[in-house]
C-alpha cells in the first residue's frame, strides 16, 4: 500500500517537474536511493555477525568438545584419547580468532565449518 502511494508520489512529481526543471527529478531519485543504501548497511552487518559466528564457535567448543572430553578423562589412557581432539579444537579456536583479527571471511568460515565437524563428530 505505502509502494503504491511512493509511486504515486514520484510520477506526480515527474509531471510536475518535468515542465520546469528535469534536475530536481533525478535529485529525488538519489535521494531515495541513498536512503535505501544508508538503511541497509550490509558491512556493518557482517561485522556484527562476524562477531556472533566467533562468539558461537567458542561456545561449540566448550560445549560439545572441552567438557565431555574433560568428563572422559579418567587416567592416562584416556587421556591420550581425549586431549589430541581438545588441542585440535584449541587450535582451531586460535585460527578462528586470527582470521577474525585479520578480517580474513574465507577463512573465518572455512575454521567454523572445520570446528563444527569436529563438534559434531566428538
Amino acid at each position: 500500500m505505502a509502494i503504491n502511494q511512493n509511486l504515486k508520489s514520484s510520477t506526480q512529481l515527474k509531471s510536475r517537474v518535468n515542465t520546469s526543471s528535469p534536475d530536481l527529478v533525478i535529485e529525488s531519485t538519489r535521494s531515495n536511493a541513498d536512503e535505501i543504501n544508508s538503511s541497509l548497511d550490509l558491512a556493518e552487518a557482517w561485522g556484527v555477525i562476524r562477531w556472533v559466528l566467533v562468539a558461537w564457535a567458542i561456545g561449540i567448543w566448550l560445549l560439545l568438545v572441552v567438557l565431555p572430553g574433560m568428563d572422559k578423562i579418567i587416567n592416562a589412557t584416556t587421556a591420550m584419547l581425549h586431549l589430541p581432539t581438545i588441542f585440535i579444537g584449541l587450535g582451531l579456536i586460535g585460527a578462528i580468532l586470527a582470521a577474525y583479527n585479520m578480517r580474513s571471511d574465507k577463512h573465518l568460515l572455512w575454521f567454523l565449518a572445520v570446528l563444527l565437524l569436529l563438534a559434531g563428530w566428538m
